[in-house]
């Protein structure tokens, strides 16, 4: 019987939430002996000169990768997604593909199943506290970003209880803030009037802000709570850690896991299910508010090997990043990727590439962002860093992987993440996750620096590709010398670093008598001839000198010099060569070329024409004498 399969969507999976739910998710379906694969990304960031476009469509063709109609359940964190049009383009490849039940967490859809927190009526309760309980008229609000889904919510709570209490929203009494801890200074320089008071209570959207804002009035020499108060949203793990604990809305994960396979049972049942769940928020009075004590964990172990966890995971990134660098080809990245794989906090794990030689590779029509088939470059051990299994294995991309892997006796847990530069996907990293196993914070740094290094090789792989091309078609065939193209290219190029005190000496060669060789001997001896020839050019000219053979039996050289005679001391040498080639040879036939010269001054390189035309008017002349003493 097909074990049924699950996928998660949600991004930013390393925050405490995001985790939390995806462990409780994964927990309930291996109890209903089901697969779960989870597609994730990591965010969108700011940054001085506005956000990477290209890299936040990157980040949101994860969505493109599966093919939802093979889902039997589909469970959506759309309030993890800050790239924009990521949730609604999902949304609308779900109503039109998927036929199996889909459950928004923590945002309500008219056309999906819902599960949701009343965010409104939790926060009018917390902004009711501080007004009721504390007896505050001077309240401020950090808001998460305005276009985040729980975000309004949050907010029209604030406001009622504002409202109700008959106490004004000023310009300064809102700040937006982006649900992270890099904000708590700007927004305590607007929360601050002009006569630089600070408010009696500072309410934030979530656990994070919170903890920004109590940092920077410990900065300020401000005391929480005595001089003000702070509460925050979400109930995280650092939030209960901090000193003062904060007072926050704690929101188990768990029960939002609980009430999708709710859902999930009744609907693999038969059942209807309820279209919407409403779970609910307990406020937890804590010391940043001061209605309660301070969390003092007993086992302060944990949190010091948390620190030294991070710090180890810093240094890693930066380690990473320095040994992608070390060469740009492919066998490289995987190398380095398979080294660092230790590092990321799951036992096995899968690298897969796009079919680069797919001519659909790199382009998005008809959102083919993925090549219909894709290769599983090597599977990855935490317990054995220096050696990778290399498969090469070839798979249809909605399968996330080859069958032979996902075919086991007990339900797998699989978190895909995109490897891409830009908008150009070039696979995906698919992490195994057993045991409580959870990807950590490393694993963006790490799929960063990995997808550059592909992108790196891959164009280093066709750059050489296209010097080959390039090479193959400005040299002759036959010599190895260059041809007329690759002559007049490298000639432009070494006129244009000319200086004009040096002298360039033009040389025409052109090989006698190679017509009666043919006819007498064979082509196959008249290359022969050639042959010898060109490698008697090549052995007396130097690097920053050209030798071609423009086709035939002519030849040329450009010689350069700081003073007059390197030409004439070229011609004997290569005579002088040439015709000792040629009594060794064993041949019945001599190996003979006539020449011609003409020499410019580096400031006159615009007569280099007529330099060469003179040459040419030698040459033959030299030609003429050779046969006429020839025929003697």
């Amino acid at each position: 019987m097909r074990r049924k399969k699950i996928a998660l969507f949600m991004n930013e999976i390393t925050q405490f939430f995001q985790e939390a739910c995806g462990k409780a998710v994964i927990q309930r379906a291996s109890d209903r002996d089901s697969d779960v694969f989870i597609y994730s990304s990591y965010g969108s960031y700011s940054c001085p000169y506005g956000r990477n476009l290209l890299s936040e469509i990157g980040k949101k063709n994860i969505i493109c990768l599966p093919d939802y109609s093979k889902f039997d359940a589909i469970i959506v964190l759309p309030n993890t997604f800050d790239i924009y049009g990521m949730d609604s383009e999902l949304f609308e490849m779900l109503k039109r593909e998927a036929k199996c039940p889909v459950i928004c967490l923590q945002s309500d859809n008219p056309d999906f199943f819902s599960v949701s927190i009343e965010n409104k009526e939790t926060m009018y309760k917390m902004t009711r506290h501080f007004i009721e309980d504390h007896a505050f008229t001077d309240l401020r609000y950090m808001s998460g970003p305005f276009t985040s889904k729980d975000s309004p919510d949050r907010l029209e709570g604030f406001k009622k209880a504002m409202d109700e209490a008959c106490i004004p929203i000023n310009d300064n009494t809102i700040y937006e803030g982006n649900y992270w801890i890099n904000r708590g200074e700007k927004a305590l320089n607007h929360f601050i009037g002009e006569d630089g008071k600070y408010p009696q209570a500072i309410i934030c959207a979530n656990d994070y802000m919170a903890i920004s804002i109590c940092e920077e009035l410990e900065k300020r020499g401000i005391r929480v709570p005595e001089d003000v108060c702070v509460s925050g949203f979400d109930g995280i793990e650092e939030g209960e850690m901090n000193r003062p604990s904060l007072t926050t809305v704690t929101i188990s994960p768990e029960n939002y896991a609980d009430a999708a396979f709710r859902i999930i049972d009744d609907y693999w049942s038969g059942k209807e299910p309820e279209r919407k769940i409403t779970v609910s928020g307990e406020i937890r009075l804590r010391a940043s508010c001061g209605c309660g004590s301070q969390i003092d964990h007993e086992n302060a172990d944990q949190y010091v090997k948390k620190l030294i966890k991070t710090e180890f995971l810093l240094r890693e990134a930066g380690r990473i990043t320095a040994d992608y660098q070390n060469r740009y080809d492919l066998e490289n990245s995987m190398s380095v990727a398979n080294y660092y794989f230790k590092a990321l906090g799951c036992g096995t794990g899968y690298l897969c590439l796009c079919d680069m030689d797919d001519p659909a590779f790199g382009t998005v029509e008809n959102n083919r962002v993925y090549t219909d088939q894709m290769i599983l470059m090597q599977k990855m051990m935490s317990s054995d860093p220096m050696h990778a299994d290399i498969s090469k294995a070839r798979f249809n991309k909605e399968d996330i992987l080859p069958r032979s892997i996902l075919e086991t006796d007990e339900p797998g847990s699989y978190v895909i993440f995109p490897l891409y530069y830009k908008n150009k996907e070039y696979g995906i990293l698919v992490l195994k996750v057993e045991h409580d196993q959870w990807p950590n914070s490393l694993t963006n740094t790490y799929t960063n620096a990995l997808s550059a290094a592909i992108e790196n090789s891959y164009l280093q792989s066709r750059f050489s590709e296209l010097a080959k091309i390039k090479a193959l078609s400005e040299t002759d065939h036959l010599t190895g010398l260059f041809n007329r193209r690759g002559f007049e290219n490298a000639l432009a190029r070494l006129l244009s670093n000319l200086s004009d005190d040096k002298i360039i000496s033009i040389v025409s060669i052109d090989m006698d008598d190679l017509k009666s060789i043919n006819d007498r001997y064979g082509h196959s001896e008249g290359d022969y001839a050639l042959i010898t020839l060109a490698n008697t050019l090549k052995a007396f000219t130097s690097e920053n000198e050209i030798c071609a053979r423009f086709g035939g039996d002519e030849f040329s050289a450009v010689l350069t010099s700081d003073k007059p005679g390197r030409a004439e001391e070229f011609v004997n040498l290569f005579l002088s060569e040439l015709n000792n080639a040629s009594l060794t040879s064993g041949k019945p036939y001599p190996i003979h070329a006539s020449t011609g010269v003409c020499e410019l001054k580096g400031g006159d390189t615009k007569q280099i024409i007529a330099c060469m035309q003179t040459a040419d008017k030698h040459m033959y002349m030299n030609k003429r004498i050779y046969k006429k003493a020839k025929a003697r």
